[in-house]
């Protein structure tokens, strides 16, 4: 634990302070002014303040491994439902003049019907819960 004496920090060994506390049978506070006392930085019998001081965390190092990440595949699920209602809808636009000009998988059909552009695009809703 660290310990701050006239500005200064200092770091005292808990083993030592520990076997103080033990075998002269005192307090912790006791103790660690024995071992700053033993070591020179405070005067013995003195009133130099010894203020204990939190230790902060240390910030985490986060470093990229040497391993390749596993690649998962995923298959892509085929919309069936979709799938025929866009091929119906492609019928229909050919059938009524329209070129169709491009289907995206089962999500949208692009047309052209006279001079205008147009895209039809299909969504599908989950079921409500109520």
């Amino acid at each position: 634990m660290d310990y701050k004496i006239n500005g200064q920090i200092y770091e005292a060994d808990e083993i030592e302070v520990k076997s103080n506390m033990t075998e002269f049978k005192i307090s912790r506070d006791d103790a660690v002014r024995m071992y700053f006392e033993d070591l020179g930085l405070v005067e013995a019998g003195g009133k130099t303040a010894i203020t204990p001081i939190e230790t902060s965390k240390t910030k985490r190092t986060y470093i990229k491994s040497d391993k390749p990440r596993k690649v998962s595949s995923r298959e892509r699920k085929i919309d069936e439902t979709k799938k025929g209602l866009l091929a119906g809808f492609r019928i229909y636009i050919e059938g009524k003049g329209g070129i169709v000009t491009s289907i995206k998988n089962e999500v949208e059909v692009s047309f052209t019907f006279g001079d205008d552009d147009y895209t039809l695009k299909l969504t599908k809703h989950r079921k409500s819960k109520k």
